[in-house]
Order: structure tokens, then sequence, then C-alpha cells
């Protein structure tokens, strides 16, 4: 979102606060989430992609939601359908009325695209309500939104999938690329879809009400950066939204959205002109500077990320939603474990139930176990691995997973095997702080050095950013 989209959804959900007072809350936050997924669908180069792909995010989210309402889909399905009309009316208005269109052929081209869009989900719809009632409905979706999830990520399925849809447009598949599947917020999405799965198939949630799982999914706050919340803390908040004090929540929330504000569009875009990049990494030949360059792209990332993290939760106060925690100080930390208990701290959680915590408890359990250090290490490292292709499946990525999974397994090992002297080192205060004030400082350069992998398109960059810290240049 930029700072005037900010400032339009801060101003006009203040007063849709204090002037609707919750009325029909639920139904006019359903439209603003649809409204704003269609909004912030960036535009690339791929014809009508900025419209189908929103599109394809409500088929996802309807076709979990029917699996998920068995008794009230009579009621709840045609509700929904017409509330997702009225978040699409603005953007039919401005692309596919026919007294706005400028070229007659443009202006057939539209409502044809259109026209099979909407004959193309009512037949999904048709075809869910159909099968919903089979064991296995919902485990189709995870497999599903999974297979999605590697394609999105992986630069060559990207590609090729660019390529296809552009001869599907009659457009020149020479120019394909990666980048021009940009599916905004799929990542946060899937993450809350298969939350919400995964608790239902365990008995934690019974039926979960359509309008509810669908505003839970597009809370439009969260869309581009989280955090992610969990289903029955916003449900809950959501029944008791109206009994808390508007003038507090507005205040609390104004205080949080200035912070987000000037973290992300005042220190993180001053940081960015110094941060390394794929420009400035070439062409810089000083180690001092190169690190320089890496500490500042360190501090930009968490700026903007915790500021956006910021705007989040103060536009979610507005509307009486207090959303997670995803960032505490996480580079005042004195060790890796403290580090990711504090940075984006929704995302290891969610990895943690859904990954860590079974496979963990799994590997415990089997008899062929073996060691518990062995389940440790492939657990720790293969959960940061994951992590790391969450942010995209390529080498750099893969390898910053692994650096980080490495560097905590070495942490436990070594916090088990000095616990003695680390208890003799607290009963002296002095000793203590210049321990715990060293550890924060090899935590923060370690993290940072870590950041390279992350930030490197390609291992040869990584590589040469490496020399250059060291002192050795271009290859």
């Amino acid at each position: 979102m930029t700072i005037t989209q900010i400032a339009m959804t801060g101003i006009g959900v203040i007063l849709y606060r204090i002037f609707a007072k919750d009325w029909q809350k639920e139904k006019v936050i359903f439209v603003t989430n649809v409204f704003f997924l269609f909004l912030l669908q960036p535009a690339t180069s791929i014809r009508y992609l900025d419209f189908i792909l929103p599109f394809l995010t409500l088929l996802l989210i309807l076709g979990v939601g029917i699996g998920l309402n068995t008794t009230s889909i009579k009621k709840d399905l045609p509700q929904v359908v017409l509330l997702i009309a009225l978040g699409f009316l603005p953007f039919f208005l401005a692309e596919y009325l026919p007294f706005l269109q400028n070229s007659t052929l443009d202006k057939h081209i539209n409502l044809i695209v259109l026209g099979w869009l909407i004959l193309g989900s009512v037949a999904a719809i048709i075809f869910l309500l159909l099968a919903r009632k089979q064991k296995k409905y919902l485990l189709w979706f995870i497999f599903l939104i999974l297979l999605i999830f590697v394609f999105l990520k992986q630069p060559q399925l990207s590609t090729w999938l660019s390529k296809n849809v552009r001869f599907l447009f009659q457009q020149n598949t020479n120019t394909a690329s990666g980048f021009d599947i940009r599916w905004f917020g799929y990542s946060y999405i899937a993450f809350r879809i298969i939350h919400v799965i995964r608790e239902y198939q365990k008995g934690r949630l019974s039926q979960v009400p359509m309008l509810r799982f669908f505003n839970f999914c597009l809370f439009f706050p969260t869309l581009s950066a989280g955090p992610i919340a969990k289903y029955d803390d916003f449900s809950t908040q959501w029944e008791v939204a109206g009994t808390r004090d508007v003038a507090d929540d507005i205040f609390q929330g104004s205080i949080r959205l200035f912070i987000g504000l000037f973290k992300k569009f005042v220190v993180a875009d001053a940081l960015a002109l110094l941060a390394l990049n794929t420009t400035n990494a070439g062409q810089i030949m000083s180690a001092g500077w190169v690190g320089l360059a890496l500490l500042a792209y360190s501090l930009q990332i968490y700026f903007d990320f915790s500021g956006y993290t910021d705007i989040a939760i103060g536009l979610g106060l507005f509307l009486g939603i207090k959303l997670p925690e995803n960032f505490k100080n996480p580079y005042m930390k004195s060790n890796l474990a403290k580090f990711w208990d504090s940075w984006h701290i929704t995302l290891a959680q969610w990895i943690r139930a859904y990954y860590f915590n079974p496979v963990n408890r799994a590997l415990r359990k089997s008899k062929r176990s073996g060691a518990q250090t062995s389940i440790l290490f492939f657990t720790q490292v293969t959960t940061m691995m994951l992590i790391g292709l969450w942010h995209g499946i390529t080498w750099t990525f893969l390898i910053w997973g692994l650096w980080h999974g490495l560097g905590l397994f070495i942490q436990n090992r070594w916090n088990s095997a000095t616990k003695s002297m680390q208890a003799r080192i607290q009963q002296k205060p002095w000793l203590d702080t210049f321990i715990k004030g060293f550890s924060t400082l090899g935590t923060f350069i370690y993290v940072s050095l870590g950041w390279v992998w992350f930030f490197s398109p390609s291992m040869q960059m990584a590589f040469l950013i490496f020399r250059k810290l060291i002192g050795k240049g271009a290859y």
C-alpha cells in the first residue's frame, strides 16, 4: 500500500468506526477486503492477470469455505457472491462498462474475458458443491495450495507458467519472465487457509462461518506482509469488537500507524539509499563500504517489514481488532533462538505448529528415531530451510535457511554444554552484562551475514559479496 492509500484507508475506517457504530460490520469489511484485493493486485505485462488472480483467490477461499460449512451453505453462498460483486463493482465500472471504453475491440475482449471468468467461477462452484462431501476434499486444497506455491516461488516454473498464459492470451512468449506472475497476498492467504483446515481437521474448530472465514483470510491490513493471526483469536475479537473503547482504539491505533509510517517511509526509505542492492553490490570494491551497505540493508529490511506490521496493527485497531505482534526488537537479542522468537514471530509460530512440532513428535515416537541430537539437528535445519524456501525456491534462499538452521543447532549444543559455566557467569552482574552485549553483537553480525544469501539473486553474487567483505575484491 502506498502512503496515500494508507492515509485514505485510515481516515475511512476511523469515520466508519465512529459514525456507523459497527453497523453491518462483517459485511462492510468483507466488501472492503474484496475491494483491496483487486486494488492492490499489481498490474503485469500479461493481459487480464490483475483481475484473474484476485478472482482465483476468492474462488480458492470459497472452495475451502464450502468444505468447512455443511449446514449453512445455502444461506451463506448467495450472500458471499453478492458481497464479492459489490467489492468488485468499482473495477467493473472502471474497466468493463462499454461507454468507458475507447476501443470497440478492447471493449468486446474485456467483456468476453469477464464473461469467461464468471462462467468459469459458476462451473467451479457447482463442482465444489458436488465434491464437498468427499473425505479428502480439504486435503486436496492443501495439495493445490502447495502446488501453486511451488509454481509461484520457483523461477523456472514461474517462467514456464508465464509462457503458457501468454500463449493463451496470444502474447509474445519470448518475453516471458517469472516476474510476470505476481499473485498479491497469496503466501499469507495460503498460510491462513491451511491453518484453518488443519485446526478444523483436528477438531479444534467446528463450523466456520463463511463471512468470518473470508474476512480472516482477506483482512486487508494484513494482505501484503502479515502478521498471520490465528482464526480463533481473530473470531473472538470480532465478537467483542463492539464492546471495545472506540476512542482508545483510535488513539492506540494512530500511534502504531504513525510509528509504522515513520519506520517504513522515512527510516527504511532513507536506508535504501545506502543499502546493498544488485547494482551497488557489483560496483563497491572496498570491504568497509560493502560492510556498511550490508549493515544498512540489515536495518532497512527490519524497518521496512516491522514498519508495515505497525501499520497493519494500527489499521486493525481502528476496526477493533488487535493483530498479533510480529517483531520485538530482534536485533537486540543475545542469541539466534531469541532472535527467531522476535523476528517474523507469526511465521515462526506457524511453521513450528504445522511442521516442527509434528515432525519432532513423530520422530521421537518412531522406533527408528535414533539419537535425540540427530532429531533436533534434522528438525531445526529442515524447519529453517522451509522458511527460506517460503521466500523463494532458489539455492540462495535454501542456503539462507540452512545458515540459520545450523546456527540454531550449534547454539543449542553450546548452551547444553555450558550450562554450569553460564550459571556462574550470571552470579557476576558485570560479567553477565558484558557477555550478553558481546553475544548480542555476535548474533547481529551472524544474522547480517546471512542476509547476503537472502538478498543475492544468484550464488555468484553471494560469493562475490563475501569475497569483498574479506577484502578479496572481484573474481
